[in-house]
């Protein structure tokens, strides 16, 4: 599937690290059960959301178009699914699959999930991070300026500009409509309110498809983008005490009765503060999609021994907890997968078509 090799294409280059450079990734890189993998060696793929199951942490992107493609072989799907470990950014915080909406213009980083036969190309279908454009300009530290606003002729001229002041060599213009959505301070702003040099933030759609996209958002100042990124916070905070924290085993002290966990980087840091030594957590163990079987009637509890940070690496928060569960279960055994309740959290029931214990 040529398309799934598509390369970040929807911005100029400045915006996007690594490219034109040497060391890049491998041909392909597939990840082993158990490791997290190397810093780098993923595949970047940009394109749109085009399909999702949050669930199973499963979705659909359309790939960018970009000049190694064939035209025959522009817009072909590229179904993914999430890495355990996997880490989804939306306004600027941490997100689930389910809070992006079809249509958004995500970047990722792949891997294949199975080595390609011979002369065949690989598949990147095994994402490690995706993020909208607001995220990832915010981690870039860039934004547009704007240069041009033809509201009535559906026209958006916009330079990339760094943290530096250094701007792009070349502007991008993109669509803008009455479906864009303007946002200043606490509220929805206009068209009227864009003024000429300032700085600006956008999500977009149809990338590459349409020219370089369709904004259905513009951030016009701090205080609105600030908005946005409290309340996908708050959004993220909320599913992940309901859900709790995913991770998998380390080691198990079946003498000592206890279980060692590293905590994914796939939550807001606030949250991994929450589990605290000599303080209980509840785990229930979970599928590799992070599905638990029936978590308010399977969740072990027990004391925190031991918060422990480690290096950070793609998909690893730095964080490691030692806990002692009353009782040990079948399902505590090392690289298994487990969600963890800090001890403030209440473990509750969830919706039917979540569980895998129905």
């Amino acid at each position: 599937m040529r398309a799934a090799l598509a390369i970040l294409v929807c911005f100029p280059a400045a915006l996007r690290p690594g490219s034109g450079q040497a060391d890049g990734p491998p041909p392909w890189t597939q990840t082993r059960p158990g490791e997290f993998p190397a810093a780098g060696t993923a595949r970047e793929i940009a394109g749109e959301l085009i399909g999702v199951d949050p669930v199973t942490r499963t979705g659909t992107l359309r790939p960018d178009r970009n000049d190694s493609q064939r035209t025959d072989d522009y817009d072909i799907a590229l179904p993914f699914s999430l890495l355990p470990y996997a880490k989804t950014m939306f306004h600027g915080s941490f997100a689930e699959l389910r809070d992006v909406p079809i249509g958004t213009h995500l970047h990722g980083l792949f891997f294949v999930q199975d080595a390609p036969a011979k002369n065949q190309k690989p598949v990147f279908n095994r994402a490690l991070q995706l993020e909208d454009d607001f995220s990832r300009l915010t981690r870039l530290k860039r934004a547009w300026r704007v240069d041009t606003v033809e509201a009535d002729k559906g026209r958006l001229v916009l330079t990339g500009i760094g943290a530096d002041g250094q701007a792009d060599a070349k502007p991008t213009t993109f669509q803008i409509g009455p479906a864009t959505r303007v946002w200043k301070g606490r509220g929805l702003a206009r068209f009227a309110d864009l003024a000429v040099g300032q700085h600006v933030l956008a999500n977009l759609t149809v990338c590459t498809l349409k020219g370089a996209g369709r904004c259905t958002d513009l951030w016009l100042d701090d205080e609105s983008r600030a908005v946005a990124r409290e309340r996908q916070l708050e959004t993220h905070k909320l599913f992940q005490r309901e859900h709790g924290l995913g991770c998998w085993i380390e080691v198990v002290d079946n003498q000592a009765g206890t279980v060692t966990v590293t905590l994914f980087d796939a939550a807001d840091p606030s949250l991994l503060k929450e589990v605290r030594v000599k303080e209980h957590v509840a785990a229930a163990v979970a599928e590799e999609s992070l599905r638990t079987y029936d978590q308010n009637n399977d969740v072990r509890r027990g004391p925190v021994l031991e918060v422990k940070a480690v290096p950070p690496v793609p998909g690893n928060s730095g964080v490691q907890v030692t806990f002692k569960p009353n009782p040990l279960l079948e399902g505590f055994r090392p690289r298994r997968f487990l969600r963890v309740f800090a001890g403030g959290w209440r473990v509750d029931d969830l919706p039917r078509e979540e569980r895998l214990y129905r």
